[in-house]
C-alpha cells in the first residue's frame, strides 16, 4: 500500500464526491419537481445527509477499515448481512452512470451534435484508467479538480446573485411545492444523495492517516462547506429565469444568461466538466473496496480482489465500469437512475444504522476508544431517529419507479440470494484468519 491519505487529501476526496450530480446534473430535474422551492430542497437534503453521516462517522472513527461498510455489517451484524449490504450497494451504483451522462450533457453544450452516449462511456473508461495508476495519484488529480470546480461555483454565485428575482423565493405554497409535498420530498431526497457523498470516505478507512479523527472531521466539514455552496447555487438556479425556461434543463441555461461568453466557457469546462469528473473519479477510487474485502472472505473468488502494482483491484474495477456502462448503453433516463440509486443507497444505509446501534454491545472496548463516543443509550436513541429518516427517504425515492423497474430489481435480488447460498460455504473471515 502506498502513502496514506492526509486530511487535505480526504477533504479533496469528500468535496469531489459531494459536488457533482446534485448541482450539475439533478438541478433541472429537481426544479421540475420542486419549482422555485429548490433552494429549500437543497437545505432539507443537507439535513438528511448530515443525519446519515452520523452512523458512518461513528463507525469510521471506531473501526477504520478498507471496505468499511461491508466490514461493519460483517463484524457487527453477521457475515450474511455483509453480503446483503454489498448486493444492495452494487445495485445503487447505477448512479455511476449519472456522473458520466451529466458530463456528456455539458460536453454537448460546447460541442452540439456530439454523441452523448459515447462521451459518457469514454468518461467512465478514463476515470477507471486514472484509478489504475493508484489511489494516491487519484487523490492528487482529485484535489486539482476540486479547486477548479469551487472557483467556478463561486463565480456562478457572484454573477448570479444580483440578477435573482427574490419574489420567486417567497415562502408560499405555490413557490415551495407547486407539484405537491410528495414531489418536493422526492426532489430533496434525490439531492441528498449528492450532499451525502462524504460518507464514502469510510470505504477507504484503511488508507487514511489518523482515521479516528480525520474521517469524521473531513466528512462533516466538507458536507457543511458544500451545503453552503449548494444553497447559494440553488438560489441563482431557481430564481433568475422563469420556471418554464429552467425546469428539466442543466444549469448551463442560467449560466449563459448571467455570464459573458469567456466566463461561461470557463464555468462549463472548469466547473461542470470537472465537478462531474471528480465525482466519477472519486467513486471509482473507493467503490471496489467492499467487494474486495468480500473476495478475501470467500464470498467471491479471491482472484477478483487481487491488486495491480499500484494498489488497484483490476477485476473489480472493471466490474463497476460495466455497472456504470449498462444504464448508458440501455438509455435509462437520469431521473429513473437517480431514484433507483438513491433509494437503494438509503436501504443499504439502514444496515449501517443497525450496525452502529449494535456497536457498544458487540465491541464495547472499540467503542470506548471512539473519538465520537456518547452514552450507549443516547447512541441507540439517535440511531432510531436516523433509521426512521432514512427509511422514509428510501420509500420516497423508490415509489417513483415503474413496475418494470421494480421487476428488474426483483430479478436481481433473486440472483443475489442464489449467489449468497451458493457461496456461503466458501466464507471464511479473512480478518480472523490473519490472527
Amino acid at each position: 500500500m502506498g502513502k496514506k491519505l492526509n486530511f487535505t487529501d480526504c477533504m479533496g476526496f469528500c468535496i469531489g464526491q459531494i459536488v457533482g450530480s446534485g448541482v450539475f446534473v439533478l438541478t433541472g430535474v429537481v426544479m421540475g419537481l420542486t419549482g422555485h422551492g429548490m433552494p429549500y430542497a437543497f437545505l432539507l437534503a443537507a439535513i438528511i445527509s448530515l443525519t446519515q453521516l452520523i452512523p458512518m462517522a461513528i463507525l469510521g472513527s471506531s473501526l477504520p477499515a478498507t471496505g468499511g461498510s461491508y466490514v461493519y455489517a460483517k463484524k457487527l451484524i453477521g457475515p450474511s448481512a455483509g453480503f446483503v449490504y454489498l448486493m444492495i450497494f452494487v445495485l445503487s451504483q447505477v448512479l455511476i452512470s449519472t456522473f458520466a451522462l451529466g458530463f456528456a450533457s455539458y460536453v454537448a453544450v460546447i460541442f452540439p451534435g456530439v454523441s452523448e452516449k459515447l462521451v459518457a462511456a469514454l468518461a467512465i473508461l478514463a476515470a477507471a484508467g486514472v484509478n489504475l495508476i493508484g489511489l494516491k495519484t487519484s487523490a492528487k488529480v482529485q484535489k486539482g479538480m476540486v479547486a477548479l470546480l469551487l472557483i467556478s461555483l463561486g463565480i456562478y454565485i457572484i454573477f448570479g446573485m444580483p440578477k435573482v428575482n427574490w419574489e420567486y423565493l417567497t415562502p408560499a405554497m405555490e413557490n415551495l411545492m407547486p407539484n405537491g409535498p410528495m414531489k418536493f420530498l422526492r426532489g430533496a431526497v434525490m439531492l441528498s444523495f449528492a450532499c451525502g457523498g462524504a460518507k464514502f470516505l469510510a470505504e477507504n478507512g484503511g488508507e487514511v492517516e489518523n482515521p479516528g479523527k480525520t474521517i469524521p472531521k473531513a466528512m462533516v466539514v466538507s458536507t457543511i462547506l458544500v451545503a453552503v455552496f449548494y444553497a447559494l447555487v440553488g438560489v441563482v438556479a431557481a430564481a433568475v429565469l422563469p420556471l418554464d425556461q429552467v425546469a428539466g434543463q442543466n444549469i448551463s441555461v442560467v449560466a449563459k444568461e448571467i455570464f459573458p461568453a469567456p466566463v461561461y466557457l470557463f464555468f462549463v469546462i472548469g466547473g461542470a466538466w470537472f465537478a462531474l469528473l471528480t465525482t466519477l473519479n472519486g467513486t471509482l477510487s473507493w467503490v471496489t473496496r467492499g467487494l474486495q474485502r468480500a473476495s478475501f472472505d470467500g464470498w467471491l473468488p479471491k482472484s477478483w480482489g487481487m491488486e495491480n502494482k499500484n494498489g488497484a483491484p483490476v477485476i473489480l474495477l472493471g466490474f463497476f465500469v460495466v455497472v456504470g456502462l449498462i444504464p448508458v448503453i440501455t438509455g435509462m433516463n437520469t431521473t429513473d437512475i437517480s431514484n433507483m440509486g438513491t433509494g437503494c443507497s438509503k436501504l443499504s444505509d439502514l444496515l449501517m444504522v443497525y450496525a452502529c446501534f449494535r456497536l457498544p454491545d458487540v465491541l464495547p472496548e472499540v467503542y470506548e476508544e471512539s473519538t465520537l463516543k456518547m452514552k450507549p443509550q443516547n447512541l441507540k436513541i439517535v440511531m432510531v431517529i436516523v433509521f426512521i429518516v432514512l427509511a422514509l427517504s428510501s420509500y420516497v425515492s423508490l415509489s417513483g419507479l415503474t413496475p418494470m423497474q421494480f421487476a428488474g430489481m426483483g430479478i436481481y435480488i433473486v440472483i443475489a440470494v442464489a449467489v449468497m447460498f451458493l457461496r456461503k460455504s466458501h466464507f471464511q473471515d479473512a480478518d480472523l484468519a490473519k490472527k
